[in-house]
């Protein structure tokens, strides 16, 4: 280690350690900035395991405190679920999508490797449905007054699919409390299933019901009421924040996928790529890492990113034990599925409705994706989330899109022939993935939630699922922060 921890403390700013790091590069400025890719017994000052933001972010702080780091991915890219869609219109993000105000790190990290952030002209929940429920068609205008309305009085007014984010946070326990209250044993009897929760407020079963359609993660009944709660306090905080422009979502310009890249870059050594890693062995302290084409690596201390569920595929020795194996165990990570298309002409001008679509069916969303130009070629997904999605693990892509337009076709005939089908994206198809961000389950924060941060030995382990104050992408970067100080604090 080449710069001592109390030197490194002193040349960090508080804001520095709070929202990000001041310098992207290591004070070695010698070091190659690549490492043989093949068998080496030369033991690393640390290695990353994950080039996802997480991961970047712990090597990048690491590299801070003069350490000579190395960081191994699984995937043939970098970003993890940070995924810009090059070669789909428009290029939307196949995941990690809008930076909140509240996203300090992320922020900072952008400026800092000399990105842009730019305002998007349409967040995806704030663009205009049709709706399709219990088979009808329904446009905003006419759902206050509909006879499917669930709701009563004011609340009428309430669009479906703001249904879950609302209703979810209506007297929400953690309102004026601290980002990290919903760790606290004062909130663990909210620890239960969200419809539970929901009921004891009185909310009706058909609006539990289509609250269902849009929550991200194993469904109501599998879901922790502190998962939902938590995670609108969290965006509530990025509501009040303000900034120049007064918009608090915004978007990397070019694309989300060139903030992992850049952070790479700024590493002294480049990330090496399609190393699926499949064991840790630590022996006198040091810890060597075993990948799937055998090649293996070794470093005094480890920062593992792979996501939770993922870990119950890899072999630890010294074993993992207790709460944290239990964990690792049980954990699971939210499911979605998309279908991206070209649009060949608008079909909505056809039938008179809105492109896009919400239902309470099998297909769940259609959404037209917003333009960057007028010359682009207009394009749409649709996107099935939670337990609807499971039933897609067992086809094909060309049987998915099948399914798919079968299903669109049924509810606005006008669609049919007018969809080329470009791709598939899952994260929970992706070996790696395993999922879209993780949720807890009910009992699963009283259990875990305090856990998660426990190193095993000389592995550190960091990503979203580890994340205390933040969630998405800006809880991956605090979590890689969080792995790299622990390191660079005990060292």
């Amino acid at each position: 280690m080449k710069t001592s921890r109390r030197k490194f403390l002193g040349t960090m700013t508080g804001a520095a350690i709070i929202a990000g790091c001041a310098n992207p590069k290591s004070s070695n400025e010698s070091t190659s900035k690549t490492i043989n890719d093949k068998h080496t017994d030369k033991i690393m000052d640390a290695i990353v395991v994950g080039a996802g933001l997480s991961g970047l972010m712990a090597a990048m702080t690491l590299e801070e405190a003069g350490l000579e780091v190395l960081t191994l991915e699984g995937r043939n890219r970098l970003g993890g679920r940070v995924y810009t869609l090059m070669d789909v219109p428009g290029k939307p993000e196949a995941a990690g999508e809008y930076i909140g105000a509240n996203y300090a790190r992320m922020r900072n990290t952008v400026k800092k490797l000399g990105l842009k952030l730019y305002n998007p002209e349409v967040n995806g929940i704030d663009r205009p449905w049709m709706y399709n429920i219990q088979g009808q068609n329904i446009d905003a205008k006419s759902w206050e007054s509909h006879a499917l309305n669930p709701l009563q009085g004011d609340d009428r007014a309430m669009l479906p699919h703001r249904f879950l984010s609302r209703i979810s946070n209506i007297d929400n326990p953690l309102k004026d409390k601290g980002l990290d209250y919903w760790l606290s044993p004062e909130m663990q009897k909210y620890d239960i299933p969200h419809d539970q929760y929901l009921r004891s407020k009185g909310v009706s079963e058909e609006a539990i019901r289509l609250m269902n359609v849009v929550i991200h993660s194993g469904g109501m009944t599998n879901t922790s009421a502190i998962n939902e709660l938590r995670r609108y306090h969290v965006m509530d905080f990025n509501s009040k924040l303000s900034f120049e422009d007064g918009k608090s979502w915004k978007m990397v310009e070019g694309g989300n996928s060139l903030l992992p890249k850049a952070m790479a870059e700024s590493l002294q050594h480049e990330p090496v790529l399609n190393k699926t890693v499949i064991s840790f062995k630590e022996e006198n302290g040091i810890v060597e890492i075993q990948c799937a084409d055998n090649t293996r690596y070794k470093a005094r201390q480890v920062v593992c990113s792979i996501p939770i569920s993922v870990l119950r595929n890899v072999t630890f020795f010294p074993q993992i034990k207790g709460i944290t194996k239990d964990a690792i165990d049980q954990i699971d990570y939210g499911l979605s599925i998309q279908a991206h298309y070209l649009i060949k002409s608008p079909f909505w001008e056809e039938d008179g409705l809105d492109g896009n679509m919400w239902t309470d069916g099998p297909i769940e969303r259609f959404g037209v994706r917003t333009k960057k130009k007028e010359s682009d070629q207009d394009a749409g997904v649709v996107f099935i989330n939670g337990p609807e999605s499971l039933k897609f693990r067992l086809m094909t892509d060309d049987q998915v899109f099948d399914y798919v337009e079968k299903e669109l076709y049924k509810l606005r005939p006008s669609m049919e022939d007018k969809l080329e089908r470009i791709m598939i994206q899952s994260c929970e198809r992706d070996i790696h993935g395993a999922g879209d961000w993780v949720y807890w389950q009910p009992g699963q924060v009283t259990k875990f939630g305090n856990h998660m941060r426990k190193p095993h030995g000389n592995i550190h382990f960091c990503g979203e699922h580890t994340a205390i104050m933040e969630r998405g992408m800006e809880g991956a970067f605090e979590s890689g922060e969080r792995a790299a100080m622990d390191i660079i604090l005990n060292s």
